[in-house]
């Protein structure tokens, strides 16, 4: 074999592994849609032009909203909070990141997040207006036992999360109704794995703790309150999972003319509809980036991202900017590189793309693309 045939070789081969490589290899966005019952599912093409492709739209039920995925990307979880409030489950085409429908199973109430353990066995919710969490058992071929295995109160008023730190060992529970956070215990092994009595700490009257992520070395917890607007940082005691709070920063502008909300009825009913909200402030979300060091949130009546750099040493942040995004943004989240962002809205038909800059983490919008009606949920997945 002379020298020119095994350079194509090689160059064959290599272009063969890059395919291969491209084909297995790829990150999906999943977006729950509240107005049209279904989950819309995009490509997000990474490299010199990043881009939005649409995979296909997937149906659901009405009202569905918080989603979850096993450890292993292979399966969705999508709960439905309409009448009969239920789980929906697919599995996830790693070739393609369709959506296969596997079934669903009931829940026990209005359930406003779910979210798995890091074994993939166990498949937690908590319930808004209910004021119950769930445990529900998740077989080796992702199909969840349709009893639960636990379902008691949450100890408080409208648990609106349900979160794992990174050692699966303690679930936080904020209670947006009640201005606390209860901390359980989690042993995954057990058959009933979640404590039913937990600790908690208590956050300043009226602040309403809605949503909590924890730092990748599990040393922090950041709380986004609703009717405030502040990013609330807790140091974690690693051991006992017990929160200290260090700092609360607000996450509006200087010159934001909104005033403090109040605990509003659940979504989709009839209260809600007709609660008047125009000048309260109304966040939502709370995201980190992977290696942490730049923290997102939403705010609703004003449509807008705001992002903070966070010191990874001390766990506190600071606040960087704001800027509009889609209307009523009740969820967006980060891809799993830490280099995009992408955020719905509820009241939008479209969905935006951001870059974020890994030096200053500013967002730039890089396109706009078409949405479902009533958008709230955003998942990513990652395929190998």
């Amino acid at each position: 074999m002379n020298k020119k045939t095994i350079f194509r070789n090689l160059a064959l081969a290599t272009t063969i592994l890059v395919v291969t490589t491209s084909a297995y290899c790829a990150t999906y966005v999943y977006i729950s849609n509240i107005e049209d019952a279904d989950i819309t599912a995009y490509e997000l093409t990474a490299g010199a032009s990043p881009h939005l492709t649409s995979v296909g739209r997937f149906p659901a039920g009405k009202f569905v909203m918080p989603m979850a995925v096993t450890p292993d990307n292979k399966n969705l979880y999508a709960s439905v909070r309409s009448k009969p409030f239920s789980l929906y489950m697919y599995q996830i085409d790693q070739a393609n990141g369709q959506l296969k429908w596997t079934g669903a199973i009931p829940l026990p109430d209005s359930m406003v997040s779910v979210s798995t353990d890091k074994t993939g066995k166990w498949l937690l919710a908590t319930s808004f207006g209910g004021h119950n969490n769930s445990v529900n058992q998740i077989q080796a071929n992702g199909y969840v036992n349709p009893v639960p295995t636990e379902a008691f109160p949450s100890g408080g008023k409208n648990p609106h999360a349900i979160v794992f730190d990174q050692s699966n060992k303690f679930v936080y529970v904020p209670q947006l109704g009640t201005d606390e956070i209860k901390i359980h215990t989690f042993n995954a092994s057990q058959a009933k794995p979640l404590s039913e009595t937990a600790s908690s700490v208590a956050l300043q009257k009226q602040q309403g703790p809605r949503h909590i992520v924890i730092s990748a070395d599990n040393k922090f917890a950041y709380v986004i309150t609703e009717m405030t607007g502040e990013v609330v940082v807790f140091s974690r005691d690693i051991k006992t999972g017990a929160l200290t709070q260090i700092q609360a920063v607000s996450s509006l502008p200087s010159d934001s003319k909104l005033v403090p909300g109040r605990p509003r009825p659940p979504t989709g009913s009839p209260e809600a509809t007709a609660f008047d909200d125009s000048n309260m402030i109304f966040c939502a979300e709370i995201k980190l980036t992977p290696n942490g060091k730049f923290l997102y949130t939403s705010e609703r009546t004003k449509s807008t991202l705001s992002g903070f750099e966070v010191d990874t040493q001390t766990g506190k942040v600071k606040y960087l900017f704001t800027t509009p995004t889609e209307e009523m943004p009740r969820g967006f989240n980060v891809d799993p590189s830490g280099q995009f962002l992408v955020a719905t809205g509820q009241k939008s038909d479209k969905v935006s793309l951001y870059s974020i800059n890994q030096s200053s983490g500013e967002l730039a919008l890089i396109e706009r693309v078409p949405g479902g009606k009533g958008a709230n949920w955003v998942t990513f997945v990652k395929t190998k």
